[in-house]
């Protein structure tokens, strides 16, 4: 899988300073559609952890859907950080920021259910219930 990645970013990077000098907003769509493409080639690798953790959670007694939602926590970090990567790209730097705050803050309001829920599985064991 490492060798896939390196060569779809390997190929993005030549295409777009190849293309740069000529379009720069053509190579900043080469290099949007290189990241993309690069998280595609993952996703293969994050089903695998999610059934994983998805098992350590029922043996745990935490549950499934805490597992699901720690994944879409950090599969919107993913997101938001491929967004901001790709208002670098294009230039935009004051926007790539708001980008990344606003991120930051969404993570923060989405972590707030999952640490109340292990919270509470962590109080469950200490009373014996």
């Amino acid at each position: 899988m490492a060798l896939k990645i390196a060569a779809i970013a390997i190929v993005s990077v030549v295409s777009a300073l190849v293309v740069r000098s000529e379009r720069s907003d053509i190579a900043a769509v080469i290099g949007i559609a290189g990241g993309a493409a690069v998280l595609l080639a993952v996703i293969d690798g994050v089903t695998g952890i999610a059934s994983v953790l998805t098992e350590l959670a029922e043996k745990t007694g935490a549950g499934g859907e805490l597992v699901a939602y720690m994944m879409k926590i950090a599969g919107a970090g993913y997101i938001i950080e491929f967004a901001c990567g790709a208002a670098e790209e294009a230039k935009m730097p004051s926007l790539s920021g708001s980008l990344s705050l606003a991120g930051k803050i969404v993570l923060l309001c989405m972590t707030i259910p999952v640490l109340v829920k292990l919270i509470e599985i962590v109080s469950g064991m200490l009373s014996g219930t």
